[in-house]
């Protein structure tokens, strides 16, 4: 059996909130351990192939895009530009978002961990947790069959369903109605090198056969992921027709749905759209898309009039412009949009559990409403909240005021 761990912080979560709560912990001299459940870093961004960073960018028209993010995103994101050689795509009426190579994305985390000397448990199962005096003291992890208890000083959740506010059996911020889930697949031998007209020709193939009883209606749910056509190569990504209420059986039932709308999918495409005739299916993203879950209640709530009305807050440890984006299982997606050059800040009473002292979160975890998190939950502004998470368990580890941590992060960040 190994021996227990002491560290000042542990992550919980290896996505682009987890990574950066990691690094920012880290860059404070603190003793950092990273935990994920995947054999790989990158989260929902690798494991689902998601293949762009949106929340990066202003909401405007201008060319070239104009950064809204902090300085730490900014850093990934250039890093993983020039290592994928893509360019920022602007989408009508005002967005802009980054392409990424999956791999490059696995790389850059990987990278990031060596860099700033933060020690990294992959494959691990979080299963306990032992509670103190309004704090959690330790956790208990299983990776390879082994367990494994880890103490620390303070953790950040960046989970993406609220782990630890489970675990130690918290107040959650919890949905009637989750969004719904997508699987990303990829084909190859595409003979289209035109991105948008291959778009248009799918969805008018689609909606043909649809309306003819051919397909079903959820196959309107069809896209191409942004800027991923390339040598003949192709992702589509594809939404899945399967409520997501995050229980024991949900996930394997969403697999399920998401291995048979593919195979039913790809084999259209080949009969049907010329230039998807020779096609082949390379492979399938190892895991469903899931958008949301559950969330840890903070000291602040955001909420979906913050977002749209553009709010600022003294303690503003993020900024965004990115649209409220959401996914129903019978619709397309719904956008509500922020007026063109305004932006909205997430305070960071909304990454600190008002039960516990030493409980943060950040990315899809973080304290907010469901309209709310439906723009705050894409991944450049989960690198900005996973950074101020980190730095606000850092100052929480040495024992520090909160709001010397804020300031440290504004100007550091802005």
């Amino acid at each position: 059996m190994r021996p227990n761990w002491e560290t000042d912080v542990m992550v919980l979560g290896g996505g682009p909130a987890g990574l950066a709560a990691a690094v920012a912990a880290s860059r404070q001299g603190l003793r950092v351990v990273l935990v994920d459940r995947n054999p790989f870093l990158g989260g929902t961004a690798t494991a689902a192939e998601v293949g762009t960073i949106c929340g990066l960018y202003a909401f405007s028209r201008q060319l070239p895009p104009v950064y809204i993010a902090g300085r730490f995103a900014i850093e990934f994101a250039e890093r993983i530009q020039s290592k994928s050689e893509t360019a920022p795509i602007y989408h009508p009426p005002g967005l802009h978002f980054l392409p990424y190579r999956v791999d490059v994305f696995k790389k850059l985390c990987a990278d990031l961990m060596e860099e700033n000397g933060i020690s990294v448990f992959l494959q691990a199962e979080l299963y306990n947790l032992k509670l103190g005096d309004n704090a959690i003291e330790s956790v208990a992890i299983n990776q390879f069959g082994e367990p494994l208890q880890i103490r620390f000083g303070s953790i950040v959740d960046c989970s993406g369903y609220g782990l630890l506010s489970q675990l130690a059996n918290l107040t959650l911020i919890q949905s009637d109605q989750y969004q719904a889930a997508a699987q990303v697949f990829t084909l190859t031998q595409v003979s289209e090198n035109n991105e948008a007209r291959l778009g248009l020709l799918l969805m008018k193939a689609l909606r043909h056969s649809i309306g003819e009883g051919k397909l079903a209606e959820h196959f309107d749910r069809v896209y191409i992921v942004p800027g991923s056509l390339q040598n003949g190569c192709v992702s589509i990504k594809v939404g899945i027709p399967i409520a997501v209420t995050h229980g024991a059986e949900n996930r394997a039932a969403l697999e399920r749905s998401a291995l048979s709308m593919v195979q039913e999918l790809t084999e259209f495409l080949i009969q049907e759209v010329s230039p998807f005739q020779q096609a082949k299916l390379a492979h399938m993203a190892p895991q469903v898309g899931i958008r949301v879950g559950q969330r840890m209640k903070g000291h602040y709530l955001l909420t979906e009039q913050d977002v749209l009305q553009g709010r600022k807050f003294p303690d503003g440890i993020a900024r965004s412009a990115w649209p409220i984006e959401e996914w129903e299982q019978d619709r397309r997606v719904k956008m509500a949009y922020l007026t063109e050059g305004d932006h909205y800040q997430i305070p960071a009473r909304s990454l600190q559990s008002v039960e516990i002292s030493n409980l943060f979160a950040a990315g899809r975890c973080l304290s907010a409403t469901d309209r709310a998190i439906a723009s705050a939950r894409v991944m450049g502004t989960c690198l900005q909240t996973g950074y101020a998470a980190g730095r606000l368990a850092a100052a929480c580890a040495r024992q520090q005021g909160m709001d010397k941590a804020v300031s440290g992060i504004l100007e550091e960040q802005f």
